[in-house]
This record gives C-alpha cells, structure tokens and sequence, in this order.
C-alpha cells in the first residue's frame, strides 16, 4: 500500500487515488533515489502529445521493471473514469 505494485490479473487499468501533487527542486547532487519509478502521466491513452508530467512512484521493483513494462498513469481512460463519477457507487470486483 502506498506504493506502485503488481497489478490483478485480467485487468488492464486500475484507478488511481486522488493524490497530491507539488513540486519540488531538484535536488543539487542530481542523484534519483533508488526506489522511485519516474512515472510518465498522459492525459490521454493517446500518449505522445499528450504527455503532462512524470509522476514519482514509489516501488519496492526495481525502477527498470515498469520502464519494461510500459506503465504509465492515463488522467482519463475512456469508459473508465465514468465509472468512478463522484457520487456513483462502486462495485469492485477481486
């Protein structure tokens, strides 16, 4: 919990909580912390133009393993995001 990790099986997208985003300097050394993927954020699965920022998710995984991967966090993924409108119930299936 807290942190990017394995998804369910079968399933293509899980929904990202609501998070707070800030920016912070660069640190001086230039060095990247060792368990924290740069995550690229799109607004949409279109990708490439649509690029918005790289988001710093924490990762037990080697940071590689999600570069390989192609994961990335999509702000709206047609079909889904109206699923999770505010004030609709949700039913999560594990």
């Amino acid at each position: 919990m807290g942190q990017l990790d394995e998804s369910y099986p079968k399933k293509q997208f899980s929904v990202v909580p609501v998070v707070l985003c800030k920016s912070l300097p660069i640190p001086a050394d230039g060095r990247e912390e060792k368990n924290v993927y740069q995550c690229p954020v799109y607004k949409t699965e279109t990708r490439g133009a649509t690029y918005v920022f790289n988001a710093q998710l924490k990762t037990k995984a080697p940071p590689q393993k999600w570069i390989i991967a192609g994961v990335s966090i999509i702000l709206d993924v047609e079909g889904v995001s109206d699923a999770f409108a505010h004030g609709k119930e949700v039913n999560v299936v594990n």
